[in-house]
């Protein structure tokens, strides 16, 4: 395989002797030149449309790629330019010819005197002349095998315009073809021979240098997405490094191997791919300098690769040796991302392994708080101007207010921050996760609405641009709000979508496993079906050691759930101590978390006949909500305490609260606590007409109207949701408001949707609802 020519390569050197021997018409000389520049660049560059026009140039032939040049005149009347170069591209009979091309043109790169015509010559340091020099450099180097084989690879890519050249030139195609057997067959067997393969034609002619650069455009998407490659992409990347033995590409080899096995969940393979690569990466970039800057990079992937497989004491060390390694190296672009990487060590595991340096702004001679290092690394960031760092350091604390401190707004305002500049600079990879960020903030701010479009916009607006992490997390939160909202259709064929895009990416793939099982075991808990239930909850039981906290959290709350519906209240006692001690004790966990468990402590109280104590734990929890502005969580405790105020007989305060919260509660788009807070609000009513009315009275039948039309809201929301439980109950109530009212009918049909309830599936366990 040759280094760097390629037949497209040799396809320009006629197009640039064309151009400077000025045979282009002067209102085609830019264009000209603009294309000339175009295929030019595409080998140094990196970005999709470089990448687009390189794969182009390998896969295609010459008419394909050359056919821009019609649609520019040369100086010959009734010629374009595509079909002066085709009479050059044909003067080439054999290597002979091919070795005068380079001759010639290796005496334009040489010293000019002044007397002659400026576009007779090339400067030396242009981007033409450096092109020219290289490939004529290149073209000697070359053995006489790789000679032979570029030759043929050169009249294979020219053959497709053999047609058009003989119709423009009938004199030259036939003096060719006269001129023997030897030539003609050397003219006429690849055209045949490319035309009888036709589009299944698959071979293709690589350079190092071109392999380099779509290994070197790979590994960055693969680091951009967080993917892995597709069977197909893998099969031509296979073919293209077959007969490859330079070791730079074969140290990317293996750095796109790691990447491969550091997905697909193969720890050690992962491993030993990046020791592979680093290895080689030595051998070809030989000193001691490009050692240590290979080092510290070595160590920072390894740091995350750790990390990512919950290895947090190795992740730390490995992290520690790269800020020494980065400082003495003075790498601040390598020191500013270790540190903030070790930040995130910090918050996600503060029980792993201490850091030597302590905190990340005690390097900086300041305090040892989380904010100060935040302040510290957004001041570097600032100085540097690493504005992808300082996007970074905005979302981390954006986390800190919101888990941490509880102050909403201000992550929204930070969150904000960090969204303009991912405008400014053209961040693309950090825009999706400031969306999430985003949607998980007015989450905590009760716009569900809102949120739903922030989730949604990830997929919608940056579609398979954005990291493959960032919609996965964006599809499981949008389908499990759908569960909530009694959509399991909808939800599950979401999870499914998003499954294929994700296969081969373990984490990713565990994630949407957990989320499907949190979907069915939602389903079937307000189905009534325990056994189900229990069978997900086991299967849910293995992702709770991976480290999400989002997902642990909602495996624990339906734990609890799934304890009480078996009326095991103790169990479900006892579990939710334990998930508040454990969240007291961690400095990082989300305050939210723990507020919920708080109400859910309280509900329990509540279905024992405690109420006295559970009323101070929910008016704690609503008075911490509310001073957070975590809206959900004070919706919750509200209703709890309404439901207590029942309990104590005062409904005349339960209602009040009912009434002004209910308008929030369809806000957050809570479909099971709205069921509930409609039940609440309907007892409120019914106690209202027994206790602070007259017998017999206008204002007693209107209180019972009301309650009879709230349990009815109450019982069309269940059905929506399939809660068999909270329907058993509407239906209960519904049947004792006309057995009030002597309405023999209406109790007749209540019975009969009971039994019909019953016939349908298990019977769902009412020992422990909300009264």
């Amino acid at each position: 395989m040759p280094r760097y020519l390629t037949p497209s390569k040799i396809c320009l050197l006629p197009l640039i002797d064309l151009y400077l021997s000025g045979q282009t018409a002067s209102s085609a000389r830019l264009d000209v030149l603009h294309f000339i520049a175009s295929r030019i660049s595409i080998a140094g560059g990196h970005d999709g449309n470089d990448i687009d026009r390189l794969t182009e140039s390998l896969t295609g032939d010459a008419s394909d790629l050359l056919k821009p040049l019609q649609d520019w005149a040369s100086d010959i009347p009734g010629r374009n330019v595509y079909d002066i170069l085709l009479q050059r591209l044909w003067k080439l009979d054999g290597l002979d010819s091919l070795h005068v091309l380079f001759d010639q043109l290796g005496e334009r790169t040489r010293a000019v005197p002044a007397s002659d015509k400026p576009r007779t010559g090339l400067s030396r340091a242009s981007p033409l002349g450096q092109y020219i020099r290289r490939c004529c450099v290149e073209f000697t180097r070359l053995q006489f095998a790789d000679s032979q084989a570029l030759w043929s690879a050169f009249v294979t890519h020219r053959a497709p315009t053999h047609e058009t050249w003989a119709h423009r030139n009938p004199v030259d195609a036939a003096a060719r073809i006269a001129e023997g057997d030897l030539l003609s067959a050397s003219l006429e067997s690849p055209a045949q021979n490319w035309l009888a393969q036709g589009t299944e034609r698959v071979d293709t002619y690589l350079s190092t240098d071109d392999t380099d650069t779509l290994l070197t455009f790979s590994i960055h998407q693969l680091q951009k997405l967080g993917t892995r490659l597709p069977d197909s992409v893998r099969s031509k990347v296979q073919l293209w490094m077959k007969d490859q033995w330079d070791s730079g590409v074969q140290s990317l080899q293996h750095f796109l191997a790691f990447f491969e096995h550091w997905k697909a969940g193969q720890y050690t393979m992962a491993l030993e791919s990046l020791h592979r690569y680093f290895d080689y990466s030595l051998v070809a970039k030989s000193g001691s300098d490009n050692m240590r800057v290979y080092y510290q990079y070595a160590l920072l992937h390894l740091s995350v690769l750790h990390a990512d497989f919950d290895c947090w004491d190795e992740s730390v060390e490995a992290m520690d040796e790269c800020i020494a390694t980065a400082r003495e190296n003075q790498d601040s672009a390598c020191l500013n991302f270790a540190l903030s990487w070790l930040l995130y060590l910090r918050q996600a595991k503060p029980a792993s392994h201490a850091s030597p340096f302590g905190t990340v702004s005690g390097l900086g001679g300041a305090g040892g708080g989380e904010q100060d290092e935040i302040v510290f690394l957004k001041a570097k960031a600032r100085e540097t101007k690493h504005w992808s760092l300082l996007s970074s350091t905005l979302l981390d604390e954006s986390k800190l207010e919101m888990y941490r401190n509880g102050m909403t707004a201000r992550a929204l305002e930070h969150v904000a921050q960090s969204a303009y500049l991912n405008m400014q600079h053209d961040l693309r990879n950090l825009m999706p996760i400031a969306d999430l960020f985003e949607g998980a903030s007015l989450d905590r701010l009760g716009q569900a609405h809102l949120a739903v479009r922030m989730y949604e916009d990830v997929e919608a607006t940056y579609g398979k641009q954005s990291p493959i992490s960032d919609r996965v997390r964006a599809v499981c939160r949008l389908a499990y709000g759908a569960a909530q909202s009694g959509q399991y259709a909808d939800s599950l064929r979401m999870l499914d979508e998003v499954a294929s895009s994700a296969m081969g990416v373990l984490k990713l793939e565990q994630r949407i496993t957990g989320f499907t099982f949190l979907v069915q075991l939602t389903r079937s808990l307000r189905r009534g079906d325990t056994h189900a239930a229990g069978y997900y909850f086991s299967q849910l039981q293995p992702l709770r050691t991976f480290g999400d906290p989002e997902m642990d959290f909602e495996i624990g709350l339906l734990e609890i759930h799934l304890l009480l519906q078996r009326q095991e209240p103790e169990r479900a006692l006892k579990t939710v101590n334990v998930h508040i001690r454990s969240l007291k004790g961690t400095s990082s966990a989300d305050i939210a978390h723990r507020l919920h468990y708080l109400v859910l402590k309280a509900k329990i109280f509540a279905l024992s006949q405690q109420p006295t104590k559970c009323f101070s734990i929910a008016l704690r929890a609503a008075s911490t909500a509310r001073r957070h502005s975590l809206i959900p969580v004070l919706l919750e405790a509200l209703n709890m305490l309404a439901a207590i105020l029942n309990d104590l007989f005062e409904f005349g305060a339960a209602r009040d609260i009912l009434e002004s919260t209910l308008p929030w509660i369809h806000e957050t788009r809570q479909m099971k606590l709205l069921a509930q807070a409609f039940v609440t609000l309907a007892e409120a009513h019914v106690g209202a007409a027994g206790h602070a009315c007259i017998h017999g009275s206008g204002e007693q039948a209107q209180h019972m109207r009301l309650a009879e039309t709230h349990i009815e809201r109450s019982r069309e929301v269940y059905a929506s949701l399939e809660d068999r439980s909270g329907m058993l109950e509407c239906l209960i109530m519904k049947a004792q408001l006309a057995r009030w009212r002597n309405d023999d009918a209406s109790v007749a049909q209540a019975d009969a949707l009971y039994m019909q309830l019953l016939a349908d599936g298990p019977e769902a366990e009412t020992g422990f609802l909300t009264t």
